[in-house]
Parts: C-alpha cells; structure tokens; sequence
C-alpha cells in the first residue's frame, strides 16, 4: 500500500475553517500509518504460526514413533537375548532437542506442544497408572533426579557430517536404564512429579535399549548405535514413515542392533563368509502355531537366505515382527523404495539391490506360511466342530 501526501483542499472543504482541515489530515495520515503496519504484523503472525505448526507436526511425528518403538520392545521380547523392564510412558524434553533452537523458538515450540526445558510426560500407555497425565513435569525416578541434558564436544560427528557440539542426555538414559534395571525384583519404578507427589509405575518386560528417533536432528541423515544401548533412525527416515506399520518397522530395525547382543557378535564374526537368515525364525518365536507350520514345510521350502550382514539381517527380522504383530510386513521395502526415488538421505535404511531381492524372497515365503498357518487353523476348527457330531450316544444300561 502507498500513502500519497494530501491533495489541495478543494473549494468545499475550505469553506470548514483550518482547524477540520488539520483533523482531517491528522486522521488520513494515522489511518495510513495503521495499513502500513497491518500487512507487518500479520505477516509476522503467520511466521509465527508458521512455525508453531512445523513444531506441532515434527514433536507429534517424533512421540508417535516413540510409541511404535516402545510397542515393538515388548512384542517383540520373545525374540530378544537381552531385555530389561520398560516404562509405559514416554519423558520429553525440549532442552533434549538436537537441533539448537533460539529463545523465540523454543517459546513457540512451547506454545505449540506444552513442552519446555523440564522432563515431561509426552505419552502414556494405557496401562499407565490415573495419577499420570499428559504434560506432567517427572523429577526424579526411582529417587534419583533427572539431570537436564547438557552440551558435549564430538569431533567425530563432523566427519558424518554433523556438529562438533552436540546435545549430551547421556545422564537422563544413565538414570532410566538404573531404574529399569530395579524394576526386574518386582516390575515396577517409582516416579517423583513436580510438588513432591510419588507414582508407582507398573513396567513390562520388552527388549533391551531404546530406539530413538527426532524431528528435531542435527544429524538427520545418520543411524547411528550410541553407548550399545540406544540405536538412533535417522530423523529423515522417521519424517518419511507415514503409517503405524511404517513407524513399527523402522523401530523393530533399530531393535535388532540393540537387543540381540551375542547375535550380533555371532554375526560379526562370519560376516566376512556370509551367514544365513532363517524365514520364520521370529513368527515361530512370537505366534503360537507357527511353528508346527513350519516343520511341516520343511521338506519342501528352502528357508535360509544369504544375507549381506547385520544390515541385511535386520530388515528381515522387521519384516517378521511387523507381521507378527499384526501388521504388513512390506511396509519396510515400500517405505525403502520411497526414500531412494525421493533422494531422502537416511544412511543405511535405502536397501541395496541384493538386500531388496531377498526381502522380495522372504515376503513371498512368509506369504506361504501365512497361508499354510491359515489352513491349519481352519482344519483344526473344522476337526473340533465334527467331533461331537461323531460321537454315538451310549445305550441305557
């Protein structure tokens, strides 16, 4: 918008004197001043909003994949040689985001997700006690206080193209993995809430570690395996899973390298030969009947696949706890082909063509003992159905 100056007054207008003359100039140029300002505010309201919806859309993508992850450790412990006792409940900190954030981000993020600089409970599972809600500050778990995170120095980061100064949280999970450890004598951790208010918390038994992924990255392009208990997705991967089952195979990928420890040393040790990934293994583990299925096509299915190491074994392993929950155990290779045709840098989570062609394999073998688990479990309710039908009814005495 342009203000023009005042044109001359016309013949009209002087015949009201100079002083309406001068009212009347003061409120063009007032009413003028106030347009001009308009489209600044609102431009910096929209800014603002903006990003509040950015922030709002990354923190529930973030907690959602928590969720998924935290969901996988438990249905997934059958599978695991190390577990440990979890949490129902998912502790957020925005003084824990990766990415730095100036001061007026960090108030809109607040604004937008009731988060701050204090540990708070960002996600509670059903089983979470009624005392516990949503946005609730925790201080301390098992009577140990939880640490803000602080800053370190890693030189190493800059060479996978990340910041030299990095957020530092090691001593909150020092503090929860304590705590998980006390909760093998009786399931259970006690959280402190802010006024002093003491929870006893029920856990359950998953595998061991914490997956971890976040919209808020330094290093969103990395996997990354951190103190051998927490294995980081890389946050463009966790951005791009869009569906449950998206979110559970990223998470149950994450998983194999954390909870398998004496496999992955097994693992490592023939990596240079090659090893092989029996199809079926983790539903046999994780799905009563499977099993007995798969003795039965053992003479005529070829189960074992050559894998490319660790890497390779892992996409497998997804593939079939996804399905033994329930869910599509292609999510995994659709959600790989996206990330390589939209060029979606996410270090190790795009499959090769080898580690592709034997996930195409092992779907169309899990296809086969999907099929053949089916049929058994519908002769077995046929044969149970006919049973009474065939029994003769004894004479009288």
């Amino acid at each position: 918008m342009v203000c023009l100056p005042p044109s001359p007054p016309t013949q009209a207008l002087r015949r009201l004197g100079s002083a309406p003359l001068q009212a009347l100039r003061r409120l063009g140029t007032a009413l003028c001043l106030v347009a001009l300002a308009l489209p600044a505010a609102r431009a910096g309201e929209f800014s603002d909003e903006f990003d509040r919806q950015r922030f709002r859309s990354g923190f529930q993508h973030e907690i959602a994949f928590r969720e998924a992850a935290l969901h996988v450790a438990w249905a997934a412990e059958p599978l695991c040689d190390d577990t440990s006792e979890i949490e129902p409940i998912v502790l957020w900190s925005l003084r824990g985001v990766r990415k730095g954030l100036s001061a007026d981000a960090q108030r809109l993020f607040t604004q937008a997700t009731g988060m701050d600089g204090h540990w708070r409970i960002a996600w509670l599972d059903e089983s979470a006690p009624e005392a516990l809600r949503i946005g609730q500050r925790v201080v301390a778990v098992n009577d140990r206080p939880l640490p803000a995170p602080g800053n370190k120095v890693e030189l190493t980061a800059v060479l996978r193209g990340g910041s030299a100064f990095s957020v530092d949280d090691q001593a909150f999970w020092e503090v929860m993995h304590k705590a998980r450890q006390e909760a093998n004598a009786d399931s259970s951790m006690r959280i402190t809430l802010e006024g002093g208010q003491q929870v006893r918390v029920s856990t359950q038994t998953g595998c061991a570690g914490t997956v971890t992924a976040s919209a808020f990255d330094d290093e969103p392009q990395n996997f990354l395996r951190q103190d051998g208990l927490r294995s980081k997705i890389p946050g463009h991967a966790m951005l791009a899973a869009h569906t449950r089952d998206e979110r559970r195979w990223l998470a149950a990928f994450g998983t194999y390298f954390l909870a398998s420890e004496r496999s992955i040393l097994r693992q490592r040790s023939s990596d240079s030969v090659g090893s092989a990934f029996l199809v079926g293994k983790v539903l046999a583990l994780a799905v009563p009947g499977v099993g007995t299925v798969l003795s039965a096509m053992e003479s005529k299915t070829q189960r074992g696949l050559q894998v490319d190491g660790l890497i390779g074994s892992a996409d497998l392993f997804a593939n079939e706890v996804v399905l033994a929950m329930g869910g599509d155990p292609s999510v995994g290779m659709r959600l790989s082909d996206r990330l390589a045709r939209d060029k979606v840098a996410a270090d190790i989570l795009p499959m090769s063509a080898f580690r592709r062609a034997n996930v195409v394999l092992q779907l169309q073998q899990l296809q086969a003992i999907e099929t053949a688990r089916r049929q058994a479990e519908l002769a077995a309710d046929a044969g149970a159905e006919a049973e009474p039908a065939g029994k003769v009814k004894a004479a009288p005495q």
